[in-house]
C-alpha cells in the first residue's frame, strides 16, 4: 500500500497558522449556504499537510475524510493521462489525424455562419488532429446551450441534441464506440484549431482513441494502467455497492436542497454513483473516487510522471506537453486562462478566477470540486464537494486556493 505520509507545515516550509484560513473559508461557505460538506487535502514536497473533512455528505450525517465523491470533469484528465502514455510509446502522435483511429470524421463538415446570418456546412480546410482533440479546440461543442457568442455553436449543440447524441452524467446504455459514431456524422462549430470550446464530446472521444489502440475498453485500460500501478484502489466509474454509503448526496446552493435523480432534466444526474447499468465508461465526468486517491493522481503529475509509491506513469515530456497553454492568446471563456491537455494553465493573474500562481494547472468538477497543481512551489490542493449548480462555487474554490498559495512560507 502506498505511503502517503502527513507532516507538520513548517516541514515543507508551509505556515500553520496561514493554512488554518482554510477553516474560516469552509465555515464561511457552509454558513453562507453555498456548500453543505466538502473535504480538503494540501500537499508540499510529497507530504500531506492539512486533511481535513466538513460539514455533512447527507442530511445530519457528518463528511468524513473518506468519501467517495463525483470527480465530475476532474476525470477528463485522468483521460488524458491515458492517451499520453501511449504518445510515450509511439502509438499516437499528437499530430495524427482523428480520422487515422475514426475513419468517419475524414468526411467532416463545418458549421459557417453567412453574411446574412444564415449556417451553411462547408468543407474541413484541414483534419481534425488528436492535438484538436485534447485541446478541444476541434470544433466540437457541449449539447447544452450556452452563451458563447457563436451561432454556430448553438446550431450545432441544437443538431447534436436532435440526433439523441447525451454527452452529459447518465448511466447510459451505450458504449464510447456508440458515442464516436454519433459524433463523426454531427457538423463541427468551428474550422479545427481555430476556437476553443468546452466539450464532453472532446474527451469522450479521446478516451475512444485508447480503446481503439489498445483494443482494452477504457475502464479495463485505466485500471490496469493508471489505477493500480498509482494504488487508486477507490477510483472506479462505478462505486461497489458496499461502498455506496460514502457517496455524498448532492445540495443545491442557496436553497441546501437535496437533490435526487435529475436536478434538471435532460441534464445531469446525481443517481450516477448508483447506476444498475454500468458500460458506459463517460471518461467527461464519469469517474468517482476519494480525495487521497484523487491525490495520487495530482503528485503524480507534480512529480513530472511518477507516482510517489516510485511508479512511472508517464514521461516528464509528457506531462510537459501536457500542461502548457496551447491555445495562445485565447482565453477559456469558463476562467479566462490558458488550456493545455484537458486542463485549464494559468498563464497571468485575472479578475475571473485564479489558482495557486502562474504556471499552475488543474481543473474543475460540476459538483463544486478542483484540483490544483503548482510545479514551481511542488505543491497540490484538492478541494471536493457535492453541490449544484457550479457556480456559486467557484469563488470558494479560488479562496481555497489563494489560502493555500499564502501559506507558503
Amino acid at each position: 500500500m502506498v505511503y502517503v505520509s502527513e507532516v507538520v507545515p513548517e516541514e515543507v516550509g508551509m505556515s500553520s497558522e496561514r493554512l488554518k484560513y482554510i477553516d474560516a473559508v469552509m465555515e464561511r461557505a457552509m454558513r453562507e449556504n453555498v456548500m453543505k460538506g466538502m473535504v480538503t487535502l494540501v500537499a508540499r514536497h510529497g507530504k500531506i499537510v492539512q486533511k481535513k473533512a466538513y460539514g455533512n455528505a447527507d442530511v445530519d450525517v457528518p463528511m468524513r475524510e473518506d468519501a467517495i465523491f463525483r470527480y465530475a470533469s476532474m476525470s477528463k484528465t485522468i483521460g488524458a493521462v491515458a492517451l499520453m502514455q501511449l504518445f510515450d510509446q509511439g502509438l499516437v502522435m499528437p499530430s495524427d489525424a482523428l480520422s487515422d483511429y475514426i475513419p468517419e470524421f475524414s468526411n467532416g463538415k463545418v458549421a459557417t455562419e453567412q453574411k446574412d446570418g444564415s449556417i451553411t456546412l462547408e468543407p474541413l480546410k484541414r483534419p481534425v488532429t488528436v492535438h484538436d482533440i485534447l485541446t478541444m479546440t476541434a470544433g466540437l461543442t457541449c449539447t447544452q446551450p450556452k452563451i458563447t457568442g457563436y451561432p454556430t455553436t448553438d446550431y450545432c449543440a441544437d443538431q447534436y441534441r436532435r440526433a439523441g447524441i447525451v454527452d452529459t452524467m447518465h448511466a447510459l446504455d451505450i458504449t464510447l464506440k456508440d458515442v464516436a459514431d454519433q459524433v463523426s456524422c454531427m457538423p463541427l462549430a468551428s474550422q479545427p484549431g481555430e476556437r476553443w470550446d468546452y466539450s464532453n464530446l472532446s474527451s469522450l472521444i479521446a478516451g475512444r482513441i485508447v480503446e481503439i489502440v489498445t483494443s482494452m475498453d477504457l475502464r479495463s485500460y485505466l485500471k490496469k494502467h493508471i489505477l493500480e500501478p498509482l494504488e487508486m484502489n477507490e477510483t472506479d466509474f462505478f462505486p461497489l455497492k458496499k461502498d455506496w454509503e460514502r457517496v455524498p448526496a448532492v445540495f443545491a446552493c442557496g436553497s441546501m436542497e437535496r437533490l435526487e435523480g435529475l436536478d434538471v432534466p435532460g441534464t445531469d444526474d446525481t443517481g450516477l454513483p448508483f447506476a444498475k447499468c454500468q458500460k458506459y465508461y463517460n471518461i467527461a465526468a464519469g469517474l468517482h473516487g476519494t480525495i487521497t486517491d484523487y491525490y495520487k493522481f495530482a503528485q503524480m503529475l507534480c512529480n513530472q510522471g511518477t507516482g510517489i509509491n516510485g511508479t512511472h506513469i508517464l514521461s516528464p515530456n509528457a506531462v510537459h506537453l501536457m500542461t502548457q497553454n496551447h491555445i495562445g492568446e485565447q482565453r477559456t471563456h469558463l476562467y479566462g486562462h490558458g488550456w493545455g491537455y484537458m486542463m485549464n494553465v494559468q498563464v497571468d493573474y485575472n479578475t475571473v478566477f485564479n489558482y495557486m500562481g502562474n504556471g499552475s494547472y488543474g481543473w474543475h468538477g460540476y459538483w463544486g470540486s478542483v484540483f490544483n497543481v503548482w510545479p514551481q512551489k511542488d505543491l497540490v490542493a484538492i478541494f471536493l464537494s457535492q453541490v449544484s449548480p457550479v457556480g456559486p462555487s467557484w469563488k470558494i474554490q479560488e479562496r481555497f486556493l489563494n489560502v493555500v498559495a499564502n501559506a507558503v512560507l
